[in-house]
């Protein structure tokens, strides 16, 4: 019987708002309240309010607790940012948010979705509460420092290098052998034209993780410093 319930809520779930999907132009669709992260922070309308109490109801009904029904709409809407969905991704991350005001899943997906339409401002303020809510998650402290990056290289007030480096420390207090950590303190050592420490901090990362270096950053990196080890010539 659950499992018929759970295939009825996977079908409600994919379906949901196809009709819109058909009818709507994707780049006006952020303009529809129901795409824009947290429901754009306003009451929504009758009709969309009834589908998303249908939605919670048929989760509470379909899973053995919330927090199994949360994973689940959580995990679906990861796919979409990866498919590139982002108006869909969005609908379901305000969905987890519905269901679970605490889930940090739906502050991390919703903030990656503002820093992929190059909305940083909205992007910090979503995954500053994600970590206020989980301050101990390297990962996401990472996208954050990201973030506050972008700001800085496009010239904007909302990162600074100062405060970038500082979330990195942080993230690696955290976890040490976060490489992608180790790769942006490398970065953010050769926008401070401290190219010594940015070798440094490169190869920390080489040696927790090859994927996760950038090649092509290692080349202007040796145009400003040969590499001291050798390595990369």
């Amino acid at each position: 019987m659950m499992i018929r319930k759970k295939g009825y809520l996977i079908a409600i779930l994919l379906c949901i708002s196809a009709h819109v999907l058909a009818v709507t132009p994707a780049d006006s669709l952020v303009k529809i309240p129901r795409y824009q992260a947290l429901f754009g922070k306003k009451p929504l309308n009758k009709k969309d309010q009834e589908e998303v109490n249908q939605i919670i109801t048929s989760v509470d009904q379909s899973f053995p607790n919330r927090a199994e029904g949360v994973k689940f709409l959580s995990e679906r809407a990861w796919e979409y940012v990866g498919e590139g969905k982002l108006d869909t991704a969005t609908f379901r991350f305000n969905l987890v948010h519905a269901l679970d005001s605490t889930s940090v899943e739906a502050y991390w997906g919703l903030g990656v979705i503002a820093f992929q339409r190059l909305d940083f401002p909205s992007s910090i303020e979503l995954l500053g509460k994600g970590l206020q809510i989980n301050p101990k998650l390297s990962v996401m402290r990472v996208d954050y420092a990201i973030v506050k990056l972008s700001c800085y290289l496009k010239g904007m007030t909302c990162g600074t290098l100062e405060e970038v480096d500082a979330l990195l420390s942080q993230a690696l207090q955290e976890d040490p052998t976060n490489a992608n950590a180790w790769m942006k303190k490398s970065q953010v050592a050769f926008l401070q034209e401290k190219y010594e420490l940015a070798w440094s901090y490169f190869h920390e990362c080489r040696a927790l993780d090859l994927t996760q270096l950038d090649l092509n950053f290692s080349q202007q990196l040796m145009e400003k410093m040969p590499d001291p080890k050798g390595i990369f010539k």
